[in-house]
């Protein structure tokens, strides 16, 4: 079972997380999204006490080293990698950045002592090659959150609609463009459903934690490194 972060330390992320914060996670995961991170960090700090190196792969602006970093008060060294520029441009941390794609990861192997990453996996066209590539350079650790597809037909036509007719609308509210949002359905529509992606990663690492959240709409995982011969 992942750690859940303490109210207490989920109020000093919420007190100084910035305006600038990535509406979308929010809206997908329910208003969850601050609270998983956290809960990631906890747990992969329960699988690695004192980590050194700390890799955020498809960073984005950062959100996910920011937690990290408020919820960790011994000192590491974070790199956080995207294949866009402008994220990195805008991250809300100011750490080492790296313009990659999390398919080529410009490490050597076994450089970091913990891998992660949240909310970024699905965007790719071959998640087994990002897997295989977030193992390679980790020494010990890798956790991960992002958006899968729920196996139970009726979760799968719900949440569709959802993403698809409610959810980029809702951000009206926050001073959103629904059209902003609505590739969100587009990549889910293309995802394999959650049996598909446990399998995957059961095969390629050595799982100890593999949780789904928001009806099956998340999966979150925390595995210590595989030594594949594949």
């Amino acid at each position: 079972m992942s750690v859940k972060a303490s109210d207490e330390e989920l109020r000093e992320v919420y007190n100084h997380i910035p305006s600038s914060y990535d509406r979308a996670n929010r809206y997908i995961s329910f208003n969850q999204d601050i609270k998983w991170r956290a809960d990631l960090v906890k747990t992969i700090l329960n699988y690695c006490e004192k980590p050194k190196l700390v890799l955020d792969v498809a960073a984005g602006k950062g959100e996910l080293t920011y937690v990290f970093k408020k919820l960790y008060r011994e000192k590491f060294f974070p790199v956080m990698t995207d294949y866009a520029e402008n994220m990195l441009k805008l991250a809300i941390v100011e750490d080492d950045r790296v313009l990659a794609s999390f398919e080529a990861l410009p490490f050597r192997d076994n450089a970091f002592d913990v891998v992660m990453s949240s909310f970024a996996l699905h965007a790719s066209d071959n998640i087994e090659s990002v897997i295989k590539e977030m193992n390679r350079v980790s020494r010990k650790i890798i956790g991960f959150i992002a958006m899968g597809k729920p196996d139970n037909k009726v979760k799968r036509m719900y949440l569709s609609f959802y993403l698809r007719f409610i959810m980029p609308y809702i951000t009206i509210f926050a001073k959103g463009k629904p059209r902003d949002y609505k590739y969100i359905y587009y990549i889910y529509k293309r995802l394999n459903t959650n049996s598909w992606h446990k399998q995957l990663f059961f095969r390629l690492l050595d799982v100890k934690i593999y949780e789904e959240k928001a009806l099956n709409l998340f999966y979150f995982v925390v595995s210590y490194k595989r030594d594949n011969k594949e």
